[in-house]
C-alpha cells in the first residue's frame, strides 16, 4: 500500500475552500453573505410588519434614491458629522498631546476627562439645544463635545507610548519644542490619530442620528423617527441601511486606503 510522506502533503494544493478562506476579500463577502442569509432567516421567523427581510428594506432603500428624498437628508447628516468630527479632532488631538506630555496637565484635566466621557451624549444634545437653540450650532457643538473626551483618551495613550529614546536624542541635541513636535511627536501619533478619527468618525455618526431625532427636522436620524412614530419598519431599516453602508465605504473606501498609503511601512497595514 502506498502511503503518502509529509513531503508529499506539503506540496498538494490546499482544498478549494481552505484557499477562499485565506483571501481577506473573500473573508469578507463570506462575513456579508452570512449576515444576509441570517437576516432573511430571522425575518421568515419574527412577523414580517415587525421585522421586513433584506428585499423588502432595500427594496424601500431604491425607492427612496429613485424619489431622491435620501440625498437631501443624508447631506444634512454628513455636514453636521463632519463639522462635529473635525471640531472634537481639534479639541481632543491637542488636549490629548498636552495631558501625555505634562503629568501637571494630566493631573488637572483626568477627573473631567472621566467626568465628561460618563455624561451620556442625550444630556449633551439638551444642554446645548437649551442654550443655543434647536440650530446647527446647537447640534455640532453637542455632537464634537460627545466624541472629544474618547479621541483625548487615545491621543493621550499614544503619547505615552512614545519613544522614549528618540526624546531623549532630541534633548540631548537642544531641539525646540516644535522641532520636536513635528519630528519626533506627531510622527510616532500619527497611528494613533488616524485611530482617533475612524473611531470618532463611528461614535460622532452615531450620535449626530440621536441629536437629529432630538430636535432637528432633517436629516437620517429625522427621518428615523418620523418612520418609527409611523410604526413602518421597512422604512426604519431602509434609512438604517443608507448609514450603514455609507460607514462601510468611509471605513474599507477611504481609510483603509489611506492608511495603506501613510503606514506602509508597517506590516499590518499592508495586510
Amino acid at each position: 500500500m502506498l502511503q503518502m510522506t509529509d513531503q508529499n502533503r506539503r506540496g498538494m494544493a490546499p482544498p478549494a475552500w481552505r484557499s477562499v478562506f485565506q483571501n481577506i476579500g473573500a473573508i469578507r463577502i463570506v462575513s456579508i453573505v452570512a449576515a444576509l442569509v441570517a437576516w432573511e432567516l430571522l425575518s421568515r421567523i419574527v412577523p414580517n410588519n415587525l421585522f421586513p427581510g433584506p428585499l423588502e428594506s432595500f427594496g424601500a432603500l431604491l425607492s427612496n434614491i429613485r424619489d431622491g428624498v435620501i440625498f437631501k437628508h443624508l447631506a444634512l447628516t454628513l455636514l453636521r458629522v463632519f463639522s462635529g468630527l473635525a471640531l472634537a479632532m481639534m479639541i481632543g488631538v491637542p488636549v490629548g498631546i498636552v495631558m501625555g506630555l505634562s503629568k501637571r496637565a494630566a493631573a488637572f484635566l483626568d477627573a473631567w476627562l472621566m467626568i465628561s466621557m460618563a455624561i451620556p451624549s442625550l444630556c449633551y444634545g439638551l444642554i446645548c439645544f437649551i442654550i443655543f437653540g434647536l440650530n446647527e450650532f446647537g447640534a455640532i457643538l453637542a455632537i464634537a463635545l460627545t466624541g472629544a473626551p474618547s479621541i483625548t483618551v487615545n491621543v493621550w495613550e499614544g503619547v505615552k507610548n512614545l519613544d522614549a529614546k528618540l526624546m531623549r536624542m532630541a534633548d540631548a541635541y537642544q531641539a525646540n519644542r516644535m522641532l520636536v513636535l513635528r519630528h519626533v511627536i506627531l510622527p510616532q501619533l500619527a497611528p494613533y490619530i488616524m485611530a482617533s478619527l475612524r473611531f470618532g468618525l463611528g461614535l460622532i455618526w452615531k450620535i449626530a442620528i440621536l441629536v437629529e431625532l432630538l430636535g432637528l427636522p432633517n436629516g437620517v436620524g429625522f427621518e428615523l423617527y418620523y418612520w418609527y412614530q409611523l410604526a413602518d419598519m421597512r422604512q426604519v431599516l431602509a434609512w438604517t441601511l443608507v448609514f450603514t453602508l455609507f460607514m462601510l465605504f468611509i471605513e474599507f473606501g477611504v481609510f483603509k486606503r489611506l492608511e495603506t498609503r501613510l503606514f506602509s511601512w508597517r506590516p499590518s497595514a499592508s495586510q
